[in-house]
């Protein structure tokens, strides 16, 4: 029996001539953006409720009205901190912003944007200027994209085009030599975890991965995600094995072997204190 644990994520796309798309991800539904990484940009709309957010080796906890810009090829997540939270995850390709027409627009923000030769900012809280102006492009393109008048996409695009617009205020450009060159970034362990996090992985490892002593990498990883390197990756096991059990296609025992756990005893108790629930009454029941 073949598992499939990659965390590339292959983004459901109906209409590849117009490719975005508009996911509403609560609590009584998919309620988990798991730790992913795809070919699309993305915007993210914490319409309710409070998620803490990772994009690459940063993580922010946002609340209703905040808003999160993700560049394509970038690993993120989203875990709910309340039951009652909400979001709008717009997914959308590079073709939708890109530009062969004559002016200078391409050469000048988008291919500086998708090439990562400017800095731009991912997180934008509610209570600055410039989120009440992107989320207001944000969601006229989703009540657009989601009603879908005779012109709908000339909406979509436009609005689209506006937001990321709004983002290169505050943009800075990066010089190629200096970019990704912090010593201490633990974004390589969260890139390996991403497709790996069910294979073992000792403190000491992960200090390798990042060229840094391991009671350093404790303090950073603590820092930047809020929990210990155990944790992190119970949080990323527990949430792929809810994913499997509630295809209803595995045992409990295959489940937890699949996601790295070699003790059903254990597994069964890390999966009852994130869940609340033991993993066979989940699969019951779900």
């Amino acid at each position: 029996m073949e598992f499939t644990l990659s965390k590339k994520e292959h983004t459901e796309i109906p209409d590849q001539i117009f490719p975005i798309n508009i996911f509403y991800i609560h609590y009584t539904g998919p309620h988990i953006v798991p730790l992913h990484w795809h070919e699309h940009l993305e915007w993210i709309i914490i319409a309710k409720g409070s998620f803490r957010v990772q994009v690459g080796s940063t993580f922010e906890d946002l609340q209703e009205g905040d808003l999160t810009f993700i560049n394509k090829k970038q690993i993120h997540s989203a875990f709910p901190k309340s039951s009652d939270s909400e979001l709008y995850a717009i997914v959308f390709n590079e073709a939708l912003i890109r530009n062969t027409g004559l002016d200078n627009t391409e050469n000048k923000y988008i291919s500086p944007l998708l090439t990562n030769d400017v800095s731009i900012r991912t997180y934008f809280k509610a209570d600055e200027p410039e989120s009440d102006i992107i989320r207001e492009c944000l969601m006229k393109l989703k009540n657009a994209y989601s009603e879908g008048p005779f012109g709908y996409e000339l909406l979509v695009k436009a609005s689209l085009l506006e937001s990321i617009a709004y983002i290169f205020h505050k943009a800075e450009q990066t010089p190629l030599l200096n970019r990704n060159q912090d010593r201490g970034s633990i974004e390589p362990v969260l890139v390996h975890l991403s497709n790996h996090f069910h294979e073992p992985l000792s403190v000491k490892q992960a200090a390798s991965m990042c060229c840094i002593s391991p009671n350093y990498f404790c303090s950073l990883f603590k820092k930047a995600t809020g929990k210990t390197l155990i944790e992190y990756m119970n949080m990323l096991r527990i949430q792929e094995a809810e994913r499997l059990l509630r295809t209803h296609n595995y045992t409990v025992q295959q489940v937890a072997f699949a996601v790295g756990y070699t003790n059903l005893t254990y597994f069964g108790r890390v999966f009852k204190k994130l869940k609340n629930v033991s993993p066979s009454n989940y699969l019951k029941n779900n």
